[in-house]
């Protein structure tokens, strides 16, 4: 998206509106004409309009479910709007434009942050005197502050890189549960001799690639940028990664998120990158989750590798309603809105939840994202990712395709992103 000049026009008209002072008026028995009857006429108040732009899915959801609560103790109303990754971004910077912004409580990708506190799209909250409780877990909203340390966004869906396989496909070829992305491979292409798919990838160009191809770059030692945000992509590490993304993805097929989800715990394929907020794994279920390996094989480094996509909420910097969705704020991310989400399929960002043995015993899989959430890795937090994410993953996708070779795509993603860095 081509960097956004918001220039917010603040046109204020104040009128004073001056009555005819005094006390209301009163009938010869001295009864008020306002209680008359001894009955008060007192004026019901117009609800607060309230809007909330989300993400679609279990990540909007959760809030959905929190609303009536909300709306019926503070004489609230509100209208939301589900809109899937990139219209979600579109919708929110565009509308940053205007002087009255249509949307209050804002949900964003971490990855957006840099971009909507450059433009002036998401409202300060440090300003408002606003912070964040101990109980957040740190390292999950690390994204929220700016460089100067003032928080403009706080952590509501704990979303974070994570493994998905299948128990009874991984036993039928003599695997257990994969420790590095050498054990990964040879496992799926066990799976792939029986007839069925061993790994799926969601490689389709865009976010979708990227985002899925980044935990193995980062096994390998990959980034895609440097210290001093220049790419780092036609680089041996990432030719050897996407390499073996690419064999992975041969030993599997390609699919969407919802037919992943449907053919692992079908037992039609047995391992696949995931998220939390795409499947909420039973105990004695087909499917389960496990921490995403941080080694190539044994000999190599250990390298962090699972990615935040953690979801924020935030309130637009033009919104007319600044106070009351503050308030909104606060009580969709508290303590025990966050238990409480746990039934819907929330994942929350609070220490607290994941430290109640109750929660535990019934969702164990919360400590496999429990761990990766205090261990994992930002995708880079500068303002142009949005158009990064897109250039690179159409030259991932074409090397997966096979429509260029792998040193093509390379070169041409790194020319690409060094204009867009320029």
């Amino acid at each position: 998206m081509k960097r956004l000049a918001v220039f917010l026009l603040s046109c204020v008209l104040c009128i004073s509106l001056f009555g005819c002072g005094g006390e209301p008026s009163s009938n010869q028995n001295g009864e008020s004409e306002s209680t008359k009857g001894g009955v008060s006429e007192e004026k019901t108040e117009e609800p607060t309009k309230l809007t909330l732009i989300l993400r679609g899915g279990t990540y909007g959801d959760v809030i959905k479910n929190m609303l009536p609560e909300f709306e019926k103790e503070n004489n609230v109303t509100c209208e939301v709007m589900d809109l899937a990754f990139s219209d979600l971004h579109d919708k929110i910077a565009l509308d940053a434009r205007n002087p009255k912004g249509a949307y209050d409580l804002i949900m964003v990708d971490g990855s957006w942050i840099p971009e909507f506190i450059e433009y002036g799209v998401a409202m300060n909250l440090s300003e408002e005197g606003y912070y964040l409780d101990d109980d957040f877990i740190t390292e999950a909203a690390v994204a929220g502050y700016d460089k100067s340390g003032d928080l403009y966004c706080v952590p509501h869906f704990g979303n974070v890189n994570v493994m998905l396989y299948n128990d009874a496909l991984l036993e039928s070829v003599g695997a257990t549960v994969p420790e590095t992305w050498t054990d990964v491979l040879e496992t799926a292409r066990k799976v792939k001799d029986t007839g069925k798919d061993g790994f799926l990838v969601r490689a389709q160009a865009g976010d979708n690639i990227t985002s899925d191809f980044l935990a193995v770059l980062l096994a390998h030692g990959g980034k895609v940028l440097d210290e001093n945000n220049q790419p780092t992509i036609d680089t041996p590490e990432f030719k050897q990664a996407l390499e073996m993304y690419i064999e992975l993805k041969n030993a599997g097929s390609i699919m969407d998120k919802d037919d992943i989800v449907a053919a692992i715990s079908g037992e039609k394929a047995a391992l696949s990158l995931s998220w939390p907020g795409w499947y909420v794994p039973e105990v004695e279920g087909p499917a389960h989750y496990t921490v995403i390996p941080t080694q190539v094989d044994e000999s190599t480094p250990s390298n962090p590798s699972s990615i935040y996509g953690i979801w924020f909420v935030g309130i637009a910097a033009n919104s007319q309603n600044k106070e009351m969705t503050l308030k909104l704020l606060e009580y969709v991310t508290s303590a025990e809105n966050q238990l409480a989400a746990v039934e819907d399929g929330g994942v929350s960002t609070r220490h607290s939840v994941y430290q109640n043995q109750d929660v535990i015993e019934k969702y164990p899989h919360l400590e496999i994202i429990y761990n990766a959430l205090q261990n994992g890795v930002y995708r880079p937090l500068v303002t142009e990712w949005n158009d990064i994410t897109i250039a690179l993953g159409n030259e991932l996708d074409a090397a997966v395709q096979g429509v260029k070779t792998v040193d093509q795509a390379l070169a041409d993603a790194q020319k690409a992103v060094a204009q867009i860095m320029k």
